[in-house]
């Protein structure tokens, strides 16, 4: 820990302080307009699935939107106050140089302009922002939400009733026959009356202007591809007809050329429509009640309690903790009760000194845990088994756990070089606090994939075990710390007992917090989105079969399915999905 005795910051608290926060207000304004127009971009090229066609902000509701930018602003500004404090001579440390001429109050204003014009053109920090923002996209949902949304739409039954009578005669309903509104959900001719629906209905909005739960300067910048899916329906009317007097002659006809072009364009109205409707949401509306006047008969879904993200709440129950047990340690030793250290605390100040330099390690092994495991996710290496109870894998913990200690060790760092110019001893007595990051960046981890899997833990082990690990930890480090520093760690044995407590509480804090707020705010638009088509496949399963014999046959591999079965068909994609309708409403369903 950093001696309080020769702290000080890189900046000079004095009659210029003014000017250097006025400079440092108008560098973060600087960086808001950059990362404003930045977090717009793409953050993934090259992808053939439609949806990467659209922007991120066109993915998101602007809630979430919101709630990446502000992850993504987030990290680029306190990478900019935390270099606009260590000063010149803290950063010249560090060996970044800056000229001679600037003094502390121009760097926050040189750092930014040295940081926007950088990123663009050095392959490194290239990288980095285009990993920042993908993060920050993820957390809001972008692409995944949107995804989601057409994949329920897809899977959701269709109500014709509105698209009879004089819509029918309609040019854009040519080919469509009234006996394609009661034909199977899975038959090409139930997806060309669908399709022909879509079109009428999106085109009314654009031409006669009625986007009551459409977003109109959306769909106004898709006019292309909206024309573009018009003209390529117009070319399949041809098709259909020919399609439909093979099928007389001929059964078993089929034209799967014609079924693939008919579910790529109403994949492409899916994934339109549903960002139009959730472009334009506001925060209590219901998407369900907005897309079923377009003939969508949605199923409702779970709705997730809206709380605040589990990794700020955590660090502030922690960070408060630390302040009260702070706080009382001071009023403890202005009572007397003992001789008190030189370094024990003293002042009403100390303790919040305490709290933001024990709060260092823990807030970046938690930060950085939760991107290693989300990417890792994303990549599909990060579970060591699949199914319901899949468990992370023994050597990507042991990965994630040291990738943490030495994050922890460098914002250690970096955060003494904040209160102190740096030492060589300053490099040593960081070190052992490593261990405060492994253990809470390992435990965060382990508590989000018990959530993810629905394991449950007793409370005893799981706030029992983080509590004394972190403890313990903190024991170890505060005595190599101090033997450094003092040269016997028994000159601050109060001060030792007290990092020992503090950390401790900081893992009783972490250990009650992070499992119940990770089983509560689980949430996973694709999860959603699949769990919906499982339920609605056994809804339907015991409507056909009854239901002890739906629930053999929602189980039982088949063929058909690519050797799945039927449930697990159905939670894989929405083709997985149709094909399992296809089976249960075929012929001799349970015998399959």
């Amino acid at each position: 820990m950093p001696d309080f005795v020769s702290m000080h910051f890189g900046v000079s608290l004095n009659k210029l302080s003014l000017l250097f926060f006025g400079s440092l207000a108008g560098a973060l304004w600087l960086l808001y307009v950059f990362c404003k127009r930045k977090f717009a971009e793409r953050s993934e090229t090259g992808r053939r699935d439609y949806i990467y066609q659209l922007l991120p902000r066109q993915l998101a509701t602007p809630q979430e939107y919101s709630k990446g930018f502000l992850i993504y602003f987030g990290s680029m500004a306190a990478f900019v106050i935390l270099l606009s404090l260590l000063g010149p001579e803290n950063l010249g440390s560090l060996g970044i140089t800056m000229s001679e001429k600037l003094n502390y109050i121009t760097v926050p204003l040189a750092i930014v302009l040295i940081q926007i014009g950088a990123l663009p053109n050095v392959p490194g920090l290239i990288l980095m922002e285009q990993l920042l923002r993908q993060y920050a996209h993820a957390r809001a949902f972008i692409p995944d939400a949107a995804r989601a949304t057409a994949q329920r739409l897809a899977a959701a039954d269709f109500d014709f009733s509105s698209y009879q009578g004089e819509v029918l005669r309609s040019p854009e309903m040519r080919g469509v026959e009234p006996a394609d509104f009661t034909r199977p959900r899975h038959s090409l001719e139930h997806a060309w009356a669908r399709l022909c629906c879509l079109v009428f209905v999106q085109k009314s909005c654009r031409v006669e202007g009625v986007t009551e739960s459409l977003d109109a300067n959306l769909l106004q910048d898709y006019e292309t591809d909206l024309e573009l899916i018009e003209s390529e329906k117009k070319s399949m009317e041809a098709q259909v007809a020919a399609y439909r007097a093979a099928r007389a002659n001929d059964p078993y006809y089929a034209n799967e050329g014609l079924r693939r072009g008919i579910a790529d364009n109403l994949h492409k109205l899916y994934i339109l429509l549903g960002c139009a409707v959730r472009y334009k949401m506001q925060a209590d509306d219901d998407i369900d009640l907005a897309l079923r006047p377009l003939g969508f008969k949605l199923r409702p879904t779970a709705r997730m309690r809206d709380t605040a993200d589990l990794k700020i709440v955590g660090l502030t129950v922690a960070a408060a903790s630390i302040t009260v047990l702070g706080l009382a340690a001071a009023g403890l030793g202005w009572l007397g009760l003992w001789t008190l250290s030189d370094v024990f605390p003293k002042t009403v100040m100390q303790p919040f000194w305490d709290t933001a330099s024990t709060l260092v390690p823990h807030a970046t092994a938690i930060m950085l845990a939760d991107l290693i495991r989300t990417r890792a996710i994303n990549h599909g290496t990060w579970f060591g088994a699949a199914g319901p109870r899949r468990r992370g894998d023994d050597a990507n913990y042991v990965r994630l756990v040291v990738a943490c200690g030495i994050a922890g060790y460098i914002a250690l760092v970096l955060w003494g070089l904040v209160l102190a110019p740096p030492t060589a001893n300053s490099f040593k007595i960081e070190l052992p606090y490593a261990l405060l990051a492994m253990v809470t960046g390992g435990f965060y981890a382990y508590h989000l994939d018990n959530a993810e899997s629905g394991r449950q833990r007793s409370p005893v082990w799981e706030l029992g075990a983080q509590s004394v690990l972190t403890g313990t930890f903190g024991l170890i480090a505060a005595c190599a710390t101090w033997q450094m520093i003092l040269g016997a760690a028994s000159l601050a044995i109060d001060r030792i007992i007290l990092t020992a407590v503090i950390n401790a509480t900081v893992g009783l804090a972490l250990g009650w917090y992070v499992p119940q707020a990770a089983a509560a705010t689980r949430y996973d638009p694709l999860v959603e989105a699949s769990e919906e088509r499982v339920r609605a496949l056994e809804t339907m399963a015991k409507v056909q079969l009854g239901d002890a014999d739906a629930a053999i046959w929602l189980d039982k591999l088949h063929p058909a399915l690519a050797n799945r079965s039927p449930r697990a068909a159905a939670a894989a994609d929405v083709a997985g999905f149709e094909r399992a309708i296809d089976l249960l409403h075929g012929p001799h369903a349970l015998a399959a």
